[in-house]
């Protein structure tokens, strides 16, 4: 919510949400923060760094970066989201498993020195995944900066005292998502819907409807929709 942005309806620059981002072009040369280093934040962050003057990758509690290629040069989640590894998961308690991971991660780069250190554990939390964010931050194209405290006229003020000047700012915070069209048999309850296997409202007499894709997998959601269409077919 803009509400939570205390200064942002004097300021003089320019801001949108991650959802209307789709060139990096129109930024050519200014100085940009992106709040939010979820999966989309970090996309736009490491993507605007190349025509930008500055970027600032504004978080509120860290994330723990994943990779795509993995050792040897294959997809991480093809070798790690696996049988094999779900039957460790299964027998090692939590703090175990996280322990692990955390330090395969921060043998890529220690995300603490980065600026990225969460208070979470890495598996509570859905993962964020790029590959190309450890060099836009070592390179100094981006700078990685707490949370936003308030906007002036032409910079951000941060959460630890520092203030940059700023064009323009991309709020990847997230989304709402509701079904207005399909009211009286789907509720959003915290922006989460109660469906039968994630696909099925189960208030419905008869299951006529079916939700494709509405999920958030480890791995890639092609497959589990695909799977799902064909349950639902």
């Amino acid at each position: 919510p803009l509400s939570a942005f205390p200064g942002l309806e004097k300021f003089e620059g320019s801001y949108l949400h991650s959802r209307d981002y789709k060139s990096p072009q129109s930024f050519l040369g200014k100085r940009v923060v992106v709040v939010g280093a979820g999966n989309s934040g970090i996309d736009i962050a490491v993507e605007l760094s190349h025509t930008a003057k500055q970027v600032f990758l504004s978080t509120k509690r860290g994330t723990w970066v994943m990779y795509r290629v993995a050792a040897g040069g294959d997809p991480f989640d093809f070798t790690h989201i696996n049988r094999f590894v779900q039957l460790l998961r299964n027998l090692l308690p939590p703090n175990i498993s996280s322990f692990i991971l955390e330090r395969k991660l921060n043998a890529r780069f220690n995300h603490a020195l980065y600026g990225l250190q969460p208070q979470h554990r890495v598996f509570d939390q859905h993962p964020t995944i790029n590959d190309d964010l450890p060099n836009c931050i070592i390179s100094g194209r981006v700078l990685v900066k707490p949370n936003v405290q308030e906007f002036t006229e032409t910079s951000a003020i941060f959460e630890d005292g520092t203030r940059e000047d700023i064009d323009a700012v991309v709020f990847a915070t997230g989304y709402s998502f509701s079904f207005p069209f399909l009211e009286g048999c789907v509720k959003v309850v915290e922006n989460q819907i109660p469906l039968y296997k994630f696909m099925f409202p189960p208030d419905l007499e008869k299951p006529t409807l079916a939700f494709i894709g509405l999920v958030q997998p480890l791995g890639a959601i092609m497959p589990v929709s695909e799977l799902q269409c064909r349950w639902a077919t």
